[in-house]
């Protein structure tokens, strides 16, 4: 059996009208992607302090449906690696930050990212994460 280019597309069309159909009786969902303010490039984290994670409140809709999450990326040694340094928390109350702890088993580096998961991810720059002094 040959799979057309014509048979794709629908199949492609009907994907994107069943996800993007509301569930019966509920509106469709606001969608909010706000951007990181902090950590930027220039950031650096100590090994075991508590800091912000921030992000910009300016086209936050009136009512926010997604929960949030922060996480802490690794892009290094050719593998991709997270670690959750948030539990899901409500994202329109969070008021544009979330503090979270810099783990204590997290090795140094200026490779790290932190990823704001809400209806999709948002990720900073890569930062800096420095031993206890």
């Amino acid at each position: 059996m040959k799979f057309t280019t014509s048979i794709l597309a629908s199949a492609l069309a009907y994907f994107a009208v069943s996800v993007n159909a509301a569930p019966a009786g509920r509106s469709a969902l606001d969608v909010w992607n706000p951007t990181i303010t902090s950590p930027t490039a220039e950031t650096v984290w100590i090994v075991g302090s508590t800091v912000n994670v921030t992000w910009s409140t300016a086209n936050e809709p009136a009512d926010v449906s997604n929960g949030g999450q922060v996480v802490l990326a690794v892009d290094g040694l050719a593998r991709f690696t997270a670690q959750d340094l948030s539990p899901v928390f409500d994202l329109a109350a969070a008021d544009g930050f979330y503090t979270v702890t810099v783990p204590d088993d997290i090795a140094p580096g200026n490779d790290y990212q932190v990823v704001l998961f809400g209806d999709s991810g948002n990720i900073s720059p890569s930062f800096t994460i420095v031993a206890t002094s």
